[in-house]
């Protein structure tokens, strides 16, 4: 009899999780904006990556930064954008690395990072969301970049335009998510997260 009960309470148990994690918005909302469902606010803060003290090992990547520019390597990638291999071959250098104040007429800024050596290609993206009071409240971000890393590439950048109407002054949330090439990116997907501010 004791089996009994035990075994019928570890399947309603079991139900009960399977319930709740097939319900829960954050497994659905999509970043890129198709979903209407609410933001996911109570997000662990402790995956922002560190933004001053950024030359060092973060998450799969051996360092990640924001900059105004990068340096110049030797050839294109098939993707248009100059082309970096492995740490003996091209890289891409962060020009004015840690910064994360930019003015409101500036066109164009970076996110730059070194990746850890892939065992398959990868698709990283950024997504970049106005924050209010403190937190990001809308899914729909002001933009987006997505790039492709194959396995011998480690080095690679996000570029941060300015919108079409132009910047809003305030404070700006930045979501990086890694996945399979050609994978949709959900909030499952985010890796880390960076935050700038327009003056």
């Amino acid at each position: 009899m004791h089996n009994l009960k035990t075994s019928l309470l570890q399947k309603w148990i079991s139900w009960i999780f399977l319930i709740g994690l097939v319900s829960s918005p954050s497994w659905a909302n999509d970043p890129f904006g198709n979903s209407t469902l609410t933001p996911n606010n109570n997000a662990p803060k402790d995956m922002a990556f560190d933004q001053v003290n950024w030359n060092r090992v973060q998450g799969v990547f051996s360092w990640i930064t924001m900059a105004r520019g990068y340096s110049d390597t030797p050839w294109d990638s098939l993707g248009g954008r100059p082309g970096w291999m492995t740490i003996e071959d091209a890289y891409v250098k962060p020009i004015d690395p840690g910064v994360s104040e930019f003015s409101s007429d500036t066109e164009i800024f970076y996110i730059v990072f070194e990746g850890q050596p892939l065992d398959a290609p990868a698709q990283f993206a950024a997504a970049w969301f106005e924050m209010k009071d403190g937190k990001v409240d809308s899914n729909m971000p002001v933009d987006k970049d997505v790039i492709e890393l194959d396995m011998n590439q480690r080095f690679g950048y996000f570029e941060i335009y300015q919108p079409e109407e132009g910047w809003k002054p305030g404070n700006y949330q930045v979501k990086i998510f890694y996945g399979s090439p050609g994978q949709a990116l959900h909030d499952i997907n985010i890796i880390g997260t960076m935050q700038f501010t327009i003056k």
